[in-house]
């Protein structure tokens, strides 16, 4: 009797060795059973024979992540772990449409992927939660490590807690309080290290080796990729236009290399030309990767320009989810980058406040401060001159404000302290709006 086919395998990107499942995967320590690489991509038996009929189906059971079930790694639809991630509008900001014309003349336009919106924690790592807790549930998985700035340890503290999975957090001395009392509050148990987000992944790991539980395999993690690979289904399902340019906050680089993932799959079936430029943008507090593009470009980007770039302990910036200090990706997301006509650049955390601001009064979303180190990505790209007419530009807003509640006190402008009626005076609102725009041009 013929075996039956499965719907997916995994294949090692070095060495080409397939793999029947997430079992022999996590068996063989999330590595190739044959030449120990950590890389592998997921392959779907039919090759995307059906997925336009994915992207036009009215009638979807699921909404989100999962009405892309056929090309996602799971096999039971009863071990899907959802909160209704994914179920996130695509906006127009028009009001930067506007801006780009008035002063660069320039004819564009700007979408905000809204990730903010996210049903279970407000941020782009619920894709990632979801289908984690999907595939750890199918596989019999009673217990996970990961390490995490802070978003992930609490998207993941969520949906393995509606999986009845143990999580053990660990997160560096700069996570925000608020980040650490979420992973408790779902029954997680959480450990700060005294170190940096380095640290705090050396400690995860030989945790997992000591209790023999299994780790989060970090930014090349099939499963996080192909959850964010559906960002692009999604481009295709609710956009008119592909995007020309994909612009992100920068910490690891899962989200491109999940898009990357998406357009190989779809190349040549007449869904775009060609895969988006990609503009990842750092803070200035943590801008390892962006320091060794601009070195790298400087020398005209030499024979393995990629293999080099700076390490920062323990860096210094108000916004640790993008403190990625060790940026091991940096050679596979910076290849990517240059391949598709990027950049890697940077901007001041400083400015974030401002941009958060202007984002609320022109849009009513509100937006946390590793998002607007993406809308900053935005100005600067246009100062630098890396956009062209006719460019379709779509930004991750990748979290809400609520997932940083300090960040929002700091965003108080014009509230005044009065004693009586008599200092209670008449606001202008077009003076509000104009001092928004100056705080941004300045």
């Amino acid at each position: 009797m013929k075996k039956q086919k499965n719907k997916f395998n995994l294949i090692c990107s070095n060495c080409d060795q397939e793999i029947d499942e997430f079992k022999e995967w996590f068996d063989s320590g999330q590595r190739c059973p044959q030449c120990g690489d950590n890389k592998a991509d997921v392959v779907y038996s039919d090759r995307m024979d059906h997925i336009e009929d994915l992207l036009h189906d009215k009638d979807a059971y699921f909404s989100g992540l999962w009405r892309y079930f056929d090309y996602l790694p799971l096999n039971k639809k009863d071990n899907i772990v959802s909160c209704g991630e994914g179920i996130v509008p695509i906006d127009r900001w028009r009001f930067l449409e506007k801006f780009a014309k008035k002063n660069y003349n320039l004819r564009i336009k700007v979408f905000a992927h809204r990730h903010d919106d996210n049903f279970a924690t407000g941020t782009f790592k619920d894709l990632a939660g979801s289908m984690i807790a999907s595939v750890l549930k199918e596989n019999n998985i009673q217990t996970y490590v990961t390490a995490s700035t802070g978003n992930v340890g609490v998207a993941y503290a969520r949906y393995l807690a509606a999986a009845n999975i143990t999580l053990y957090a660990f997160i560096p001395s700069n996570s925000s309080q608020a980040q650490e009392a979420e992973i408790g509050c779902f029954g997680q148990k959480v450990f700060r290290v005294n170190g940096d987000y380095q640290a705090a992944k050396e400690m995860a790991l030989e945790f997992s080796k000591k209790n023999n539980i299994l780790l989060a395999a970090g930014n090349f993690d099939p499963m996080r990729i192909e959850a964010k690979k559906t960002m692009v289904y999604e481009w295709l399902r609710l956009m008119l236009d592909f995007p020309t340019v994909y612009i992100q906050a920068l910490s690891g680089g899962t989200g491109p290399l999940g898009i990357a993932k998406a357009c190989n799959e779809l190349k040549g079936m007449g869904f775009f030309e060609k895969m988006p430029r990609f503009i990842l943008t750092q803070t200035d507090k943590c801008a390892p990767m962006a320091n060794a593009w601009a070195e790298a470009k400087k020398k005209g980007f030499p024979e393995d320009w990629e293999k080099s770039f700076p390490i920062y302990h323990d860096p210094k910036t108000i916004i640790p989810t993008l403190a990625t200090g060790y940026p091991k990706t940096y050679p596979f997301v910076s290849k990517l980058v240059h391949e598709s006509g990027g950049e890697i650049n940077d901007f001041p955390e400083v400015d974030t406040i401002p941009i958060s601001r202007l984002i609320a009064y022109e849009s009513a979303v509100r937006i946390g401060p590793a998002a607007a180190i993406a809308v900053g990505g935005f100005f600067r790209s246009l100062s630098d001159g890396l956009l062209k007419d006719d460019d379709v530009v779509i930004i991750n807003v990748g979290e809400g404000i609520r997932r940083a509640p300090g960040f929002m006190s700091k965003l108080i402008y014009k509230t005044t302290r009065v004693n009586t009626l008599d200092d209670c005076g008449l606001m202008d609102r077009d003076q509000y709006r104009k001092r928004l725009w100056e705080d941004i041009i300045k």
